[in-house]
């Protein structure tokens, strides 16, 4: 079940403010992470955050989890984990698999240490190498729960974005592109740090609503329950939400959007020229 309206609005960090609650940090807190004290440059500490995310991703797919709740719980997890350790002293490889584990024990989706390993092998063989061992899982899992105090309970912004999507009083299938086009934005962000500013109601309202541009509509011209003149849809769930905060999270949703895309052309083009440069072997024919 959601957060009430009143329980979001006072955890709400205001941009402005110097706030740290539940996990959520201002810009200056951001931009004063372990990682960046030990000499990293913000570029190379969010490249990292990114290639974690991705490798949890890629892992939880191939054992069949599923976004929400383990794999954006896993994603949630790492980002976390970094806000207190650097990524000069644990390895984003390893605490991305720790992140999965962890994240499948508390969503009771639990995967065997051993099938995790196999699978991230299998995955991703140039990061993860024979001399990948159990007890390399097991130490990370320990330094997660350590460093999160045990609090592993997360709502991911899935589950909202649903439920906000159900109060609109459309046709199903026009819904159903808006809701699937929202959803891989949420997949898309998530090497991002929204969810260490923002909280996942507030950042599904701002998905939904960029979604709604998308199909070039807004939800001003859509019905819903209990809908009054000046009053936002999503006044109902969350108040005193800013235009300000949603047009933030959506520039971060596009961003990250058009940087995967590019991520993702430079990958497949570094795949066809190793490809191009393959020796052909061509038998020789016999007389």
């Amino acid at each position: 079940m959601s957060s009430s309206k009143s329980e979001i609005s006072s955890r709400l960090v205001n941009p402005k403010l110097n706030a740290n609650s539940d996990w959520l940090f201002s810009t200056d807190e951001l931009l004063d992470a372990p990682s960046l004290k030990d000499g990293m440059t913000l570029d190379e500490e969010r490249e990292l955050r990114t290639k974690g995310c991705e490798i949890i991703l890629k892992v939880g797919c191939q054992l069949n989890l599923r976004e929400d709740p383990t794999i954006a719980s896993a994603w949630l997890i790492f980002h976390r984990f970094y806000m207190v350790k650097s990524f000069k002293n644990y390895p984003y490889t390893i605490a991305a698999l720790g992140s999965l584990f962890v994240a499948g024990k508390t969503e009771e989706t639990p995967k065997k240490c051993r099938d995790l390993i196999a699978t991230a092998q299998s995955a991703e063989p140039t990061l993860f190498t024979a001399s990948l061992h159990p007890k390399h899982v097991f130490n990370i899992e320990r330094a997660i729960i350590e460093t999160l105090g045990f609090s592993l309970h997360f709502t991911n912004p899935y589950k909202p974005l649903i439920e906000y999507a159900r109060s609109f009083k459309v046709k199903i299938e026009s819904m159903k592109h808006v809701v699937q086009f929202a959803w891989s934005l949420l997949n898309e962000c998530s090497g991002t740090v929204l969810r260490l500013q923002y909280e996942s109601e507030i950042i599904a309202i701002a998905i939904l609503e960029l979604s709604f541009k998308f199909y070039n509509t807004t939800s001003d011209k859509l019905y819903w329950d209990g809908k009054k003149t000046g009053v936002k849809w999503y006044e109902q769930y969350v108040e005193d939400l800013s235009q300000g905060i949603i047009d933030d999270i959506g520039h971060a949703a596009l961003d990250a959007y058009e940087k995967n895309g590019k991520r993702q052309a430079e990958k497949e083009a570094k795949e066809k020229e190793k490809e191009l440069k393959q020796p052909k072997f061509e038998p020789m024919e016999h007389s």
